[in-house]
């Protein structure tokens, strides 16, 4: 059968190069100035040329990010960009805004149109009106439940759809926000977001107390009013503080339900690309250009594991779910695609790391019984190192021993290794550039 492309985030040009390796079809990349990821991206225009090439020699796709929603002051740069990529011949180029859709017709109109996220584009009209402009391919809002995404595919058969699987969820229009410019002066909308919903808050009145919103969901379920303040205090104009914030107060309107602008879990769909698939989605697409190379590793084996089981006729195999939980992430719920989410699902105040591993190192070389690594995070004498090879199947472990630092004996190893060698102990032959992990936690989630 014929699957959808596995399409991971290139936050760089190592990342990308990870992506391809650990299982992708494409990537997806862009320079910081003309992209919505300006934080921890160093991507150049010589970088996408570089993995543009090698993709294409290996007989896969790039598609370059120009998402952002520019000022008039940045167009005259936006065309020297855009004639430039007419030079790399990306797969396509993913924008939002209607003036980087004109400039990229007249400029490198062979180039594939695709319509970003941030268009927020979820019907019939709007995609119609946008393939008079030359759009091949919509990215649909991640609002957007899989019922929905057939009926477009049902109405528009020769649209290519593009659907995100895995991520983060922005608390607003598929990451149309303004918060973070209103609280740290960085603009979403123009890759600086500083992530304001994921902060740590506590809930005042307007009269500056603390409100306890366990006591007032006691009291609203018939408690005695000893145990909460009343209703009627509860129901005054909230405010909200960040713990790093003190004394900036923030207004909010909130119920007896809780304060809705907290993030949320992860959205993980792995269970549910046969529905998706069947859909109509021609590309499964994972979020986190800011996100480590480790993060693209696992993330991108576990999909291609589980989209080789599909086309091997195989029932999903819930072991995935314990790779998915191997990088750090907010605990997971299935975002939008079975329809908005219910009780439960968002958990605004689960924004801590629920991972299980913890990414410990890289593989520099291995040779006559000895891997020398680039170490991340601290690995002790004894504890059990995961492999994480391209396929999940090859995986191995090995026990940390015999470790050195500089060519001296040592019992631990940590990060920063002053440009010393370092090395590890492991008969078995280790490829160059391989992570390797150690377990944190035994517990197993679940969607």
């Amino acid at each position: 059968m014929k699957l959808p492309e596995l399409l991971m985030p290139g936050g760089s040009l190592e990342k990308a190069r990870v992506a391809f390796r650990y299982g992708a079809d494409a990537v997806y990349i862009g320079s910081p100035m003309f992209s919505l990821r300006t934080r921890e991206n160093r991507t150049t225009e010589n970088d996408i040329a570089t993995i543009i090439q090698e993709a294409h020699e290996m007989g896969k796709m790039v598609y370059v990010t120009i998402n952002a929603f520019p000022h008039q002051s940045a167009i005259p740069a936006y065309r020297r960009h855009l004639e430039r990529l007419k030079e790399m011949k990306p797969d396509g180029i993913i924008f939002a805004d209607w003036g980087i859709c004109a400039l990229a017709n007249e400029i490198c109109p062979e180039i594939p149109l695709h319509l970003s996220v941030q268009s927020c584009t979820m019907n019939e009209p709007a995609i119609r009106m946008w393939q008079k402009m030359g759009v091949v391919r919509l990215i649909t809002a991640r609002e957007m439940s899989i019922a929905e995404v057939k009926q477009l595919h049902a109405l528009m058969p020769d649209l290519e759809i593009e659907y995100f699987v895995h991520g983060s969820v922005c608390m607003a229009y598929s990451g149309r926000c303004i918060m973070s410019a209103f609280t740290g002066g960085r603009d979403a909308n123009a890759g600086t977001c500083n992530h304001t919903c994921r902060w740590n808050y506590r809930v005042k009145d307007e009269d500056g107390h603390e409100i306890d919103m366990g006591a007032h969901v006691a009291n609203c379920l018939g408690c005695s009013e000893g145990e909460s303040r009343s209703l009627e205090s509860f129901e005054k104009n909230c405010l909200i503080e960040e713990e790093q914030r003190q004394g900036e107060h923030f207004p909010i309107e909130e119920d007896f339900h809780g304060t809705h602008i907290m993030s949320s879990r992860d959205m993980a769909m792995i269970e549910y690309l046969q529905q998706i698939i069947d859909a109509g989605v021609c590309s499964l697409k994972v979020e986190g250009r800011n996100k480590t190379a480790y993060y693209v590793a696992t993330v991108a084996r576990a999909y291609r594991k589980a989209l080789d089981n599909i086309a091997a006729g195989k029932e999903f195999d819930p072991k995935l779910w314990e790779e998915i939980h191997a990088s750090a992430n907010r605990g997971f719920f299935p975002g939008f695609s079975q329809g908005k989410p219910q009780k439960g699902d968002i958990q605004y105040e689960a924004n801590r790391s629920h991972s299980t591993h913890k990414f410990v190192g890289r593989v520099i070389s291995w040779s006559k019984g000895r891997a020398e690594i680039l170490v991340k995070n601290r690995i002790d004498e004894g504890d059990e190192i995961e492999v994480v090879m391209p396929n999940m199947d090859e995986d191995f472990s090995f026990i940390a021993a015999e470790m050195k630092f500089g060519g001296s004996s040592v019992d631990s190893l940590h990060g920063g290794n002053d440009n010393k060698s370092v090395s590890v102990a492991c008969k078995k032959e280790i490829p160059e550039g391989v992570f390797l992990r150690k377990r944190i936690s035994e517990h197993k989630f679940e969607l």
